[in-house]
């Protein structure tokens, strides 16, 4: 059996809906399950409300609170909440467990429903009163659970910060003991004694005999024992030969099992350790019970901030453990529910396993409740780095193509008073233009939406991307001679003359523009085969003449297709569009060219500002021409890759910042960064009439 979900009303940050709908719900995989999210994003209520309804195996005393309760935008606190754990798969042995207790789902698949219920309590004898009753059953038909099925569900919960050693001690709350107790080594069935005990009986009678053997080695054969016999003739009256005299005696205590493994402590070697090895230790003897295949119930492990004291090796290798060690089990005991901080395990756990809270809502990100395919996730998988991963920490992401924009958009948010860090905006730089993938992070299923009516996710993305289709000036400058059929009109015709059958991969021909005559023959020739006499019908059709009307239209169809593919309904995904060919020749056009001619000259130029080069720049920033021609004698050397795109990005992102004063309102009123500007907008707040 394992917990399939949680709901949870009026507790802590997590309210009520207006239909009475639970303030959060969240689903959890069977094995291994990862919270992740901001600070204060409500993962700690998430985990303390499972082990406050199922209790833990320590047996801590939580005490229930005022701060546990609902608090709304008002202040008002709610005198109740209420947290329900369902639990499914049960096997043949829970079932048994839990017969009396059992629900029932629409397929008559039998399930189990935990409640826990608390209520503020008013009182003349007892103030701040708070009553806490745990049930199990189907709705409205629940009662109170107790005895071994109440026992089965605990959980073990390592909170965070934990002090490994301290666990790892002996005492009567020793963990260590309740560990080892819960292991089939130290099973013994009825009527018998464990190996230890035997050891430590035997050890307890040569102790008892210390004390009745001379400890010096001389002829008056003292002992303790006959030491405190003659103090004590003293002290009593003299016995009768009847009477039994005071005759002291030492005992030590019965060698009980669990005695034994309470004195018992855990550590490395003889060595000084420090937090992070016995956390690390803590943890695999806390793995000791998931081998223990007697066990029956969830078996559920609460780690917050698995991280703690954890270098970043050695949390990838912990985690890598873990999800490996719990995949391969199949049907073995054991369901790991945790939370981090740490973008590095965010990077490596499987996204399957991760459930994002946000605003909240729980979002898991398993292929149930998300449109992510297989390949999917083995794309992500690969490439979702360390960097990548801050996206699910952030308030808005921002999805960049290359370094230019991670490099440039910081500058101008800092500029237009949206500093990024500050609005808690993470960019994700996805290297290309393979931003579908990713979108689907953020785009739930209709499953998610429609059947279960849960909201979309809320946190706001902007995906900047440059058009690629490349200006009038161009092809002017480079002489360029293009080739497309430009139409399905214009395809039938060369179809009909050639008397070739019409097939589908035909019309992927239309709209595409390529640079060789050759090319679109060999398209032709992939679907048809082709004579020398269809090539030369083919000819006729295809040479273009470029013009800006033709570009301009093949620029709108490009944004409709792009904003079609990312956006949707499901999602607070916006597309942000370059206005024209790339971010560089957009701003060539913008109002702040002269800051990137500069920065091209400096980048491409060990001393820029020598008297020739610098006669180079005033030269350029002369001449007279209408925009695109200017704009492409700016970004030239970037096209013919005579300098770094990277670098010259760096520097134009300093000139920015050193011009930020008076650089605002050029930025905030220009139509060619209007779309970086926007994109900035959208992921921290909208344009104030007043700025």
């Amino acid at each position: 059996m394992y917990l399939e979900e949680i709901r949870i009303w009026n507790f802590r940050q997590y309210g009520e809906k207006i239909d009475g709908k639970p303030g959060i719900i969240v689903p959890f995989n069977p094995k291994f399950n990862v919270l992740i999210g901001e600070n204060d994003s409500g993962k700690t209520a998430i985990i303390d409300a499972i082990r406050l309804t199922l209790g833990t195996v320590s047996a801590e005393n939580y005490r229930i609170s005022d701060d546990d309760f609902y608090n709304n935008l008002e202040g008002d606190s709610k005198k109740e909440f209420k947290i329900e754990c369902s639990f499914t798969d049960l096997s043949n042995k829970e079932l048994g467990v839990f017969l009396e207790w059992l629900s029932f789902d629409t397929e008559n698949k039998p399930n189990l429903r935990v409640i826990l219920n608390a209520r503020k309590v008013q009182s003349d004898f007892i103030p701040d009163f708070i009553e806490k009753k745990i049930t199990a059953g189907p709705e409205n038909s629940d009662f109170k659970l107790e005895g071994l099925a109440s026992e089965i569900l605990r959980t073990t919960y390592l909170k965070p910060l934990r002090d490994a050693k301290a666990e790892m001690q002996p005492g009567i709350k020793s963990r260590l003991a309740q560990i080892l107790q819960g292991h089939e080594a130290f099973n013994v069935s009825e009527g018998n004694i464990h190996k230890l005990e035997e050891v430590m009986t035997e050890a307890n009678e040569n102790i008892k005999a210390f004390f009745d053997t001379p400890y010096k080695e001389d002829k008056t054969e003292k002992t303790i024992v006959k030491e405190i016999t003659t103090f004590l003739e003293e002290f009593f009256n003299k016995a009768s030969e009847n009477e039994k005299g005071n005759t002291p005696k030492f005992e030590v205590s019965p060698a009980r099992l669990n005695s034994i493994l309470r004195k018992l402590s855990l550590e490395l070697d003889d060595k000084a350790s420090g937090l992070g090895s016995l956390n690390l230790l803590f943890i695999a003897a806390e793995l000791l019970l998931l081998d223990n295949e007697n066990l029956i119930g969830p078996v559920i492990t609460l780690v917050e901030e698995i991280e703690a004291h954890l270098h970043p090796q050695a949390q990838l290798r912990l985690i890598k453990f873990l999800q490996k060690n719990l995949m391969e089990k199949g049907e073995s005991h054991g369901q790991f529910i945790l939370t981090t901080h740490s973008t590095v395990l965010a990077a490596s756990i499987e996204l399957e396993n991760l459930i994002l809270i946000h605003n909240k809502v729980a979002y898991p990100m398993n292929s149930k409740f998300t449109k992510l395919e297989l390949e999917d996730y083995d794309f992500l998988q690969r490439f979702l780095d360390v960097t990548k991963s801050n996206l699910f920490f952030a308030r808005g992401v921002i999805l960049v193509e290359g370094d230019a924009e991670n490099l440039l958009i910081p500058a101008i948010a800092e500029s237009i008073n949206r500093p990024l860090h500050k609005y808690g905006v993470s960019i994700v730089n996805i290297g290309s233009t393979a931003f579908k993938r990713y979108a689907k992070i953020f785009s739930r299923s209709d499953f998610w939406t429609k059947e279960l009516e849960l909201p979309f996710l809320s946190l706001p993305v902007s995906l900047i991307t440059d058009m690629d289709i490349k200006p009038i000036s161009y092809y002017k400058e480079n002489e360029v001679i293009v080739y497309s059929i430009l139409n399905i009109e214009d395809l039938d015709e060369i179809l009909e003359r050639c008397n070739i059958e019409k097939q589908e991969e035909h019309e992927e021909i239309v709209g595409i523009i390529y640079t060789t005559e050759k090319k679109i023959i060999k398209k032709f020739k992939d679907i048809s085969l082709i004579n020398e006499e269809q090539e030369k019908v083919i000819s006729e059709y295809v040479q273009l003449e470029m013009t800006e009307d033709y570009i301009s239209k093949k620029e709108n169809e490009k944004i409709l297709k792009i904003r079609g593919e990312y956006e949707s309904d499901n999602s607070n995904l916006r597309v942000f569009v370059a206005p024209k060919w790339t971010l560089e020749y957009s701003i060539a056009l913008s109002n702040v060219k002269k800051l990137l001619a500069e920065s091209i000259h400096e980048s491409r130029f060990k001393e820029p500002y020598s008297d020739k080069n610098k006669k180079k720049l005033e030269s350029l920033l002369a001449e007279e021409m209408i925009d695109d021609d200017f704009a492409y004698k700016i970004f030239q050397p970037l096209d013919e890759n005579l300098v770094s795109k990277a670098i010259t990005a760096q520097i134009l992102a300093e000139k920015i910042l050193n011009h930020k004063g008076d650089i605002h309102s050029k930025l905030i009123n220009d139509e060619y960064l209007e779309y970086l500007t926007s994109a900035i907008y959208h992921v921290t707040e909208p344009l104030r009439d007043t700025e």
